[in-house]
């Protein structure tokens, strides 16, 4: 439990410097939540000693500049709608919506996926 809260801790302080590089050093609030597993966050297992992911999900404006920093664009593999985009690098992996069904969700959305074993980005968010 220790080591996951050291994790936490460790990925929101990356997220955090990220965003206030991007927005002139200023800390801000982040709409996000968090969700530790096994299989895929789509459709998540109970973490186990040998497979155990924390994954993140941003919306808001927070999810659009890492949108921005994460570029360039990539083939979008759940979306065939016309203005829709994908961007992916290592842990993080970020999508653009263009028609919403809901004024009140986001046009843009990251998962920030960490590998609880190992350390290292593992975005494991299907369609």
């Amino acid at each position: 439990m220790k080591k996951c809260i050291w994790l936490i801790s460790v990925l929101s302080t990356v997220l955090f410097s990220v965003l206030a590089y991007a927005g002139g050093g200023e800390w801000r609030p982040l709409r996000a939540r968090y969700l530790i597993h096994s299989e895929t966050a789509t459709y998540p297992e109970a973490p186990t000693k040998a497979d155990s992911v924390l994954t993140v999900v941003i919306d808001g404006q927070a999810a659009k500049e890492l949108f921005d920093l994460v570029g360039p664009d990539s083939h979008p593999t759940c979306s065939s709608e016309n203005g829709d985009r994908d961007r992916r690098k290592k842990g993080v992996e970020c999508s653009y919506t263009a028609k919403l069904s809901d004024p009140k969700e986001s046009h843009y959305r990251c998962w920030i996926g960490l590998n609880l074993r190992t350390g290292e980005g593992d975005v494991r968010v299907s369609c």
